[in-house]
């Protein structure tokens, strides 16, 4: 039977490998296509992107038996503000990130221990969740903006 670490692992690393599979080789013009009401396709890996140190500081946070709750704090406005400090970034700079970011919350995967798994806390989208939790939600949000670029991209 394969690890709750392992399992996490191997599903951070397959929803990882579609997204850059879907978006290799991506033109400027597709870059730009809308993937959801608000934000282009490259706007949606920048959001990715910084989305995955975002959930890494919610675990450091649960590990570290710190509130996740910050008072006045609105998601939207906090992901479009991360968003547009991306504004300037090509592509393949808003990939890199991405790649480091995954390697980063890769390696803080590694340092859970199981004890560790069940600390639960608040998770800014809005309920409350595990650490365990934490590393699913990163690829069930990755698939759910996948979708969305794949459907932007679809001829």
């Amino acid at each position: 039977m394969m690890s709750k670490r392992d399992a996490l692992r191997q599903r951070l690393l397959q929803s990882q490998e579609d997204v850059l599979a879907t978006v290799s080789g991506l033109d400027a013009e597709q870059s730009s296509l809308l993937a959801n009401e608000g934000w282009s396709v490259r706007e949606m890996l920048a959001h990715l992107a910084s989305a995955e140190l975002g959930h890494c500081q919610v675990v450091q946070r649960l590990l570290q038996g710190k509130d996740t709750k910050a008072e006045d704090f609105d998601l939207d406005t906090f992901n479009n503000a991360e968003v547009n400090a991306r504004q300037d970034r090509s592509v393949t700079e808003i990939l890199e990130e991405y790649r480091a970011n995954r390697s980063a919350t890769l390696e803080l995967l590694d340092t859970i221990d199981e004890s560790d798994w069940e600390k639960s806390g608040y998770h800014p989208g809005g309920f409350d969740t595990t650490i365990e939790g934490v590393f699913r939600v990163i690829s069930i949000h990755e698939k759910r903006h996948l979708r969305e670029i794949k459907s932007a991209l679809a001829p």
